[in-house]
């Protein structure tokens, strides 16, 4: 498998039931998630990351039109290069210099949502190191 990919955006929101906007950077802080966004704290899903080409196979599938400006599926994160949905619960990777990721969940267990490929394809993570993320940042599996 791919064991390297990259950032491609960056997305926060303050508030629930609103869509991320699109960063600069994002702060990840240990433990917590992304400062500033209404996923953040102590549960297993404090950063969530959908593949490009996920994102793309399902607008295209489902005819969806997505809001430019935005990270129309609740991910923080954007990648390319890697599915990493294909990796098992507990892999380890590194985002850019200094932030750890391990892979907690893997879609959403018992949602359904044909139109939502972050049911299926998106990941979830705790963060075991945090630090800023910016688009172009490499993203590379440490252990699995």
């Amino acid at each position: 498998m791919i064991r390297e990919g990259k950032v491609v955006k960056v997305c926060k929101c303050e508030k629930r039931g609103m869509l991320k906007k699109i960063q600069d950077k994002i702060n990840i802080i240990t433990n917590f998630g992304v400062e500033g966004d209404y996923h953040a704290g102590k549960s297993h899903r404090q950063v969530s990351l959908l593949g490009i080409e996920s994102l793309e196979k399902i607008v295209k599938e489902r005819n969806l039109k997505l809001k430019d400006g935005y990270c129309n599926f609740a991910q923080n994160i954007t990648i390319e290069g890697i599915e990493l949905y294909k990796y098992p619960v507990g892999t380890k990777f590194r985002v850019g210099e200094s932030v750890l990721l391990e892979i907690t969940e893997i879609g959403k267990a018992g949602e359904f949502n044909p139109d939502n490929i972050m049911l299926t394809e998106g990941i979830f993570a705790k963060v075991l190191e945090g630090g800023i993320v910016v688009p172009g940042d490499k993203l590379t599996i440490v252990s699995e």
